[in-house]
């Protein structure tokens, strides 16, 4: 997760705390150019209370604070804010215009979910994965088929995997998993009313959960192990299509999917071969 999303993703932040994460996305490069007396100076408060922002933000200090910023800003001159992520093209948009308008966002889209990936978290879910006795991926609605491209991708290479849509079938496959199981939620705003239940089931039977969502604040992220993110510029409500959070999860579940590949290269290539149907 790049260090802004981590700050806006952060909950247990002092009034005074909130003030200096405040002062950090609004002024970005000032973290970069002052000295700690200076930055306590221009955002009103103690250079205690900066410590303790970087403390909680699990950083070593002002200087690493300074190179995750750095390498943001770098990483965020490559993204194209002009994209409208909700109405993409408009009525009198040519062919042309709107194939144009749609491979920005999606250029786009890919570049804003590079930039939340936590490389160390996406290592360990990947390990998990591999690990697991069973697979089980709960989806939103919106998600079914992302989901279901997923579970083909692991199946032709010898890896069983179930997804499970239903509410019903949810409730009661989270009452039957068992330790060494891994289940993978995917939410894009966490609204589904009846998910923080299964989690807390899943949860007190000690089964290892993988979170995808966007950046919104999810009631049910707390519970989950391992927290991976959707390209979040998309309204979940007012909007064409969800082109940009469904490309977004495509990239996600195509990355996990290639790096769990990649764990035993040809021992997957082979079984892909050998059993390969038109």
């Amino acid at each position: 997760m790049n260090i802004f999303t981590k700050i806006k993703e952060t909950t247990n932040f002092t009034e005074g705390e909130k003030i200096f994460a405040e002062y950090i996305l609004a002024r970005p490069h000032d973290i970069v150019q002052l000295d700690l007396q200076q930055l306590a100076k221009s955002s009103f408060v103690s250079t205690s209370t900066i410590y303790r922002v970087i403390e909680k933000l699990e950083l070593s200090g002002l200087n690493q604070l300074k190179i995750q910023i750095s390498l943001q800003l770098e990483n965020l001159k490559d993204e194209n804010h002009d994209v409208d992520y909700n109405y993409p093209f408009h009525r009198h948009n040519t062919h042309h215009q709107i194939m144009s308008k749609m491979l920005s966002l999606y250029d786009q889209t890919l570049k804003s979910t590079f930039n939340l990936i936590d490389l160390d978290v996406f290592l360990k879910v990947v390990q998990t994965l591999y690990n697991a006795e069973n697979i089980i991926v709960f989806p939103s609605i919106g998600n079914y088929f992302m989901a279901e491209s997923f579970q083909q991708n692991m199946l032709e290479i010898g890896v069983r995997i179930e997804v499970v849509k239903e509410h019903f079938y949810q409730h009661w496959h989270a009452q039957s998993c068992q330790k060494g199981d891994v289940v993978m939620i995917i939410s894009y705003a966490g609204r589904t009313t009846y998910l923080e239940e299964i989690i807390k089931t899943l949860k007190e039977k000690e089964i290892t959960m993988i979170l995808i969502s966007s950046t919104l604040q999810i009631p049910f992220a707390k519970y989950v192990d391992y927290h991976l993110y959707f390209s979040s510029y998309e309204d979940s409500e007012e909007k064409i299509a969800s082109f940009s959070s469904r490309i977004s999860l495509q990239y996600l579940l195509d990355c996990i999917y290639a790096c769990f590949f990649n764990r035993d290269y040809e021992k997957h290539l082979n079984h892909k071969i050998n059993h390969y149907i038109d």
